[in-house]
């Protein structure tokens, strides 16, 4: 018995191999391969790259020990340029002279007013600082912003008057004013150091911060073409001329 013949080919196409595989023109070789796959590969472990290193992870540091001292700074400022917070007593219990929207515009406005500043301050000099950004210098500025602002709320009520309101209006007695404590109304102020110094960053970042290279046309280097022939990035690839 003899084994069967492939049957012949077609016209115009060369015969094949009938083990050869089909050519894929863009099945990927190990010298396509990029280099941040081949370095990926051969990195300690085989996996991806940290998210956070240590760089990123001291520059956070420093930032948040920054701007966390600069919270004592904030708080002394508040205590020495908010308004007194005035209290009326009737021998027992203690009353606000001012209405509640008064005493709130004084002692908060100033907090949020000051925390700004030193929020526009800090995001501009990160930036100046580190031009190239990064995730450690946003970490640093949103954790010591936090941070810095309750430090500064925490001391401006430490230096003003005790905050037992009640013990406070039986020593002043029936009818007596007294000075209350610097106290916020909403912990959600604490915030505004923080969002305005990432805000301010990332907008200086955007603006003035370097720009990355405009990345290369996706073409196969097998099918690329050299010389007059390659065809003008975006456009239609040549085709013969039209017939007069």
């Amino acid at each position: 018995m003899t084994a069967p013949t492939p049957p012949p080919p077609e016209p115009g196409r060369p015969p094949q191999h009938p083990t050869a595989h089909a050519y894929d023109p863009w099945a990927a070789t190990e010298a396509d391969a990029p280099p941040a796959a081949a370095a990926g590969a051969d990195a300690p472990g085989g996996g991806p790259e940290r998210a956070v290193g240590a760089e990123d992870a001291r520059t956070w540091a420093a930032t948040a020990a920054a701007l966390t001292a600069l919270g004592a700074v904030l708080g002394l400022l508040w205590w020495w340029l908010a308004p007194e917070v005035v209290y009326v007593s009737d021998g027992r219990q203690a009353f606000l002279r001012n209405n509640e929207s008064e005493h709130s515009f004084g002692v908060d406005g100033t907090f949020v007013l000051l925390a700004a500043a030193f929020g526009l301050g800090c995001g501009a000099l990160a930036f100046a600082v580190r031009r190239h950004g990064g995730v450690g210098v946003v970490l640093g500025l949103t954790s010591g912003g936090v941070l810095g602002s309750w430090l500064a709320a925490w001391l401006g009520g430490v230096l003003g008057p005790g905050a037992d309101l009640t013990a406070r209006a039986v020593e002043a007695g029936r009818g007596g004013v007294f000075t209350g404590p610097l106290e916020l109304s909403s912990l959600v102020l604490l915030l505004v150091w923080p969002l305005v110094a990432v805000a301010t960053h990332l907008v200086a970042l955007g603006a003035l911060g370097p720009r990355e290279p405009a990345p290369r046309p996706l073409v196969h280097p097998r099918w690329a073409p050299e010389g007059d022939d390659a065809p003008p990035v975006g456009g239609p690839p040549p085709g013969p001329a039209p017939r007069g």
